[in-house]
């Protein structure tokens, strides 16, 4: 048997080792951000169209689909499950607290997030609600 050989073969299968504990530890230190990479605009674009159903959100028996905006503008004036929606999809896309969302429809207001007032992105929007008037959404991101 060739010891040059098995001497080669047994530094290689080492100097493998050795790179695959150096990538792992390099991954395991370099770990990605979970969050979504979209800015407020984006993100709203998203929640104008997006329709969930009646049932989910509220204590109406209803299955049928509408706009979360009408949800938020009614959330605004009665108990539902909106807000704690809406925190969840905030949390996941941009970091627990790292929001604040700022909801105005027909004289009510609704703030959901951080008090903070300086934010390194922001953005409002006005959409139209299916039962009359507009609601105002402002998001910004810490």
């Amino acid at each position: 048997m060739n010891m040059k050989g098995m001497t080669a073969f047994a530094d290689a299968m080492i100097f493998m080792v050795v790179i695959m504990m150096a990538i792992s530890v390099t991954v395991s230190l370099n770990h990605t951000n979970e969050f979504m990479d979209v800015g407020p605009d984006v993100f709203l674009s998203y929640v104008g169209d997006t329709e969930v159903r009646l049932s989910d959100l509220t204590d109406i028996g209803d299955d049928s689909l509408v706009y979360l905006p009408d949800l938020m503008a009614l959330s605004l004036t009665t108990d539902t499950d909106v807000e704690e929606y809406l925190e969840a999809l905030l949390d996941s896309t941009f970091g627990s607290g790292r929001y604040r969302l700022v909801l105005m429809y027909e004289g009510q207001t609704g703030i959901i997030g951080s008090e903070h007032k300086f934010f390194t992105a922001q953005y409002s929007r006005t959409i139209p609600v299916s039962t009359g008037g507009s609601i105002y959404i402002d998001l910004g991101i810490l």
